[in-house]
């Protein structure tokens, strides 16, 4: 099941808003085929495994981190028909499918075909992994990662949030990498009015372009912003609370109620799950950042700590995280730590995600 996870991983990024799956086949004792969702739309990651056999897989065991599924209304054909045609005589079930059309229902397929389950082997484990697809399949939002870089005196930018460059090249390059696996990328409207950011992954292989947005209460977000300046060719969506919004092109205005003079945020999450964002990455300020862990609506957080001071007195500083790292390691001369929150709907293991191991 280790292994199956590992080859899972594999699909961060390309195959949302399916789940990862990883498939390995044994027989005699030995692994006879590997597989694993690999492309939205493509097979899954058990006739993957199939046809990548050296023998005949009639007899073998396939584990699986994701329970088979048995549904015809999609892309691809069902799995646990292929199962049952290639002889399978077990199959051990990392955790079962929280889709409804599913659930329960592929393993029940598989009994009754005379094939031996068993299910919950690394169950945890297997369900963080697939995090962000029990939030949009379950709680109907994207999963939320806040991202920051701050400096060794724990700050965030300069004063008056004045633009500071905190992190190295190589710390910026993984943070294109991780840009390019999300749905969307948020920022806040103090944001673009001191960074004037493009949010676009750059200087890296695409995999996904993601959804530009941007959480403005107040509509302050000139219209010289690069963000709006390029939404002709890439579109940008504004969550706001103002009534009758300019016509901006390729700028698409979501109204949102208000929560403590503020945007509700929880609402903002419902709209994007609409959309079928599965992973949202926001790269706030110290006040948006402040706001998506006091309402517990951040599922991750990475933190990436240069080991230069700013020494600015009046720059912001950034928020304390109170929860324990799943995973610290270098890059370069900075250092990354990412933070799993225990209070998500969606955790089940502090286990590093696969993204942050790049």
């Amino acid at each position: 099941m280790r292994e199956a996870l590992i080859l899972a991983a594999r699909g961060r990024g390309y195959v949302e808003p399916n789940p990862m799956v990883g498939c390995v086949i044994l027989k005699a004792g030995h692994v006879i085929g590997r597989g694993h969702h690999q492309k939205f739309g493509e097979l899954h990651a058990e006739p993957n495994a199939m046809a990548s056999c050296t023998e005949d897989p009639r007899g073998a065991t396939a584990i699986v981190t994701l329970e088979p599924c048995c549904h015809t209304d999609k892309k691809t054909p069902p799995c646990v028909p292929s199962l049952i045609r290639a002889g399978i005589a077990r199959v051990v079930i990392g955790h079962t499918d929280p889709n409804p059309q599913v659930s329960g229902n592929g393993i029940a397929q598989l009994r009754a075909a005379g094939i031996e389950v068993i299910s919950d082997v690394m169950n945890a484990q297997c369900r963080q992994l697939n995090a962000p697809f029990f939030a949009l399949t379950q709680f109907a939002r994207p999963y939320v990662t806040l991202k920051w870089a701050q400096s060794a005196d724990g700050l965030m930018g300069g004063a008056g949030n004045t633009p500071r460059q905190i992190s190295g090249s190589e710390s910026n390059r993984f943070m294109h990498m991780l840009r390019t696996r999300c749905d969307a990328i948020a920022v806040s409207a103090d944001t673009v009015i001191a960074d004037d950011p493009m949010l676009t992954p750059r200087r890296v292989p695409i995999i996904r372009t993601p959804l530009r947005v941007i959480l403005d209460a107040h509509l302050r977000t000139p219209p010289t912003a690069k963000l709006i300046q390029s939404a002709d060719a890439s579109p940008v969506h504004i969550f706001t609370t103002v009534g009758n919004p300019p016509n901006w092109p390729g700028v698409t205005f979501h109204q949102t109620p208000t929560a403590d003079g503020h945007l509700d945020l929880r609402s903002v999450l419902r709209e994007l799950g609409t959309m079928k964002i599965t992973h949202l990455l926001i790269e706030p300020g110290p006040r948006l950042a402040k706001a998506f862990m006091q309402q517990n609506l951040a599922d991750r957080i990475w933190v990436i700590r240069s080991p230069v001071p700013l020494h600015e007195t009046k720059a912001p500083a950034a928020p304390d995280v109170p929860y324990p790292a799943a995973l610290c390691r270098d890059l370069g001369i900075d250092t990354l730590s990412e933070y799993l929150n225990p209070g998500s709907e969606v955790f089940f293991a502090n286990a590093a995600s696969p993204e942050s191991q790049l």
